[in-house]
C-alpha cells in the first residue's frame, strides 16, 4: 500500500472563524465527503488541525501500490469545497513510509 498525507487548506487563514452560514454548509459537506471516504476505506484518518497560523485539515489516504498522487488528486477534486471554487485547495504529499499500530 501507498500512503498520502493531504493538507486541506481553506480559503483563508481566518476562514474557520469568519464562515458565513453558506460556508458552514459547504464545510459540513466537506466533512461528510471525507467521512464517506473513511467509511469506504480510502481514507485512514481525517480531521481539523489547530495551527496558530490558521487552521487546516489533514487526511491520510491509503492507496494501492499501482496508484499515485494523481489518483489522490482526482479523488479530492470531488470535494464539495474544491468543486465550489471558493479558493480552498489540497496539498497531496506522498509519505516515504508509514508505521502504524495494527
Amino acid at each position: 500500500m501507498k500512503y498520502f498525507m493531504c493538507r486541506f487548506v481553506p480559503p483563508g487563514p481566518d476562514f474557520l472563524k469568519t464562515m458565513t452560514p453558506d460556508d458552514r454548509l459547504l464545510m459540513k459537506s466537506h466533512g461528510e465527503f471525507l467521512q464517506a471516504l473513511l467509511e469506504r476505506g480510502g481514507v485512514v484518518a481525517h480531521g481539523p488541525v489547530a495551527d496558530p497560523a490558521g487552521g487546516w485539515g489533514m487526511s491520510l489516504f491509503e492507496m494501492a501500490d499501482t496508484e499515485s498522487a494523481d489518483d489522490v488528486r482526482a479523488i479530492v477534486a470531488e470535494d464539495p469545497m474544491i468543486k465550489a471554487n471558493v479558493g480552498a485547495r489540497y496539498d497531496v504529499l506522498p509519505m516515504l513510509q508509514l508505521r502504524m499500530r495494527n
